[in-house]
Parts: C-alpha cells; sequence; structure tokens
C-alpha cells in the first residue's frame, strides 16, 4: 500500500515542478516581451488630391462603360436617338398625335404611363399611370430632363445612366446599385 501513495506523491510532485516551471517561464516570456518596443509601421494613406483623383476616374471609366451599353442596347433595336447634355437618352419612337407647340414644359403637370426595366430587359417596376409635374425631379433626375424634350401624346423610351437615375444607393427595392434604366413611357396628356 505505501508504494501506491508514493507513485500518487511522486505524480503530484511531478505535476507542481511541471507547473511551477511553466508559470515561472511564461512570467519571464511577458516580462521580457512587454519590455520591447513595439515596432511602427508607417502606412501612409493616399493624400486627399490623389483619392480624389482615384474617384474621380472611376467613375470616369463607369461612366463610359454605361454609355457603350447603352450604345450597343440602341444599336441593336435600331431606334432614332437623342443624347441629351446630362447623358440620358431619348428615343421617341413615335411622336404626339397633338399639333407643334405642344411640347412639355417646366411645371406643366403630365399624366403619363411608364415602365421601368434593364439594359438586359429585366422588368423592375411594371405598367403605371402616374402625373408627375415636370421639372420637380420626379421619379428622377434623368427622367424629369426627358420628360421636358417630349410632346403630349408622345410615345418613347428614356435610358437614364446610373448617375442620372438612383445613383450608387438604389431605390432600396427593386434598382441596384447604378443600374442604367428603361423607361418605356406614353404620355397621355
Amino acid at each position: 500500500m505505501s508504494k501506491g501513495k508514493g507513485v500518487r506523491r511522486n505524480g503530484l510532485a511531478r505535476w507542481v515542478c511541471a507547473s511551477i516551471f511553466f508559470v515561472f517561464h511564461f512570467s519571464f516570456f511577458i516580462l521580457f516581451t512587454s519590455c520591447r518596443e513595439v515596432p511602427s509601421y508607417d502606412i501612409a494613406a493616399p493624400k486627399g488630391d490623389t483619392l480624389k483623383e482615384n474617384m474621380i476616374n472611376a467613375n470616369r471609366i463607369i461612366a463610359q462603360s454605361e454609355a457603350q451599353q447603352i450604345d450597343a442596347y440602341l444599336e441593336r433595336r435600331g431606334w432614332s436617338k437623342e443624347k441629351l447634355p446630362n447623358g440620358v437618352w431619348v428615343a421617341e419612337y413615335e411622336n404626339g398625335e397633338v399639333p407643334l407647340g405642344q411640347a412639355i414644359g417646366y411645371e406643366d403637370t403630365v399624366v403619363l404611363r411608364y415602365c421601368v426595366s434593364t439594359l438586359g430587359g429585366d422588368e423592375l417596376y411594371g405598367w403605371r399611370t402616374d402625373t408627375v409635374v415636370c421639372g420637380r425631379l420626379k421619379p428622377t433626375r434623368g427622367f424629369d430632363a426627358a420628360l421636358g424634350t417630349l410632346h403630349r401624346g408622345a410615345i418613347a423610351r428614356v435610358i437614364v445612366p446610373s448617375e442620372q437615375g438612383y445613383g450608387v444607393i438604389g431605390d432600396g427595392d427593386r434598382i441596384k446599385s447604378r443600374m442604367v434604366l428603361v423607361y418605356a413611357v406614353e404620355i397621355k396628356s
């Protein structure tokens, strides 16, 4: 019996010695590593002008890509087109049935029927009838600019680059970030 107790004591003694050894070495490790200076790294962030130039270039590339996509879209369909100064394309393929001079003007109230889709043909919002006031930037800034070039009774397609539509944010529902929009529009009155 005394033999069993001795084995237990030796095992316990070894465990205590190993624990003390580990704690002693761990303490020295902490002591010596905490006394060293932490190396500092200078990570230079891009300067304000450089960052701004990079963002401008990125946006320019995106705008050029969208313009190429819109050109290809219009070419595939063979639509006559007019590009507005803000980059919006208007393809009025059926003029209104009212006499000349009945163009939609600033602050004119217009009843229109429209649907919104992507360049790939995916319908985002189906046909809806709405009353808008030209110049109030509804539903988007680009669509509003195109509305001012149309005539009452016209049927047209309006292609709005993302920067003139919902931009980087989208509409929070179906229109995603940087999406080119295609409006099919019927001006009712």
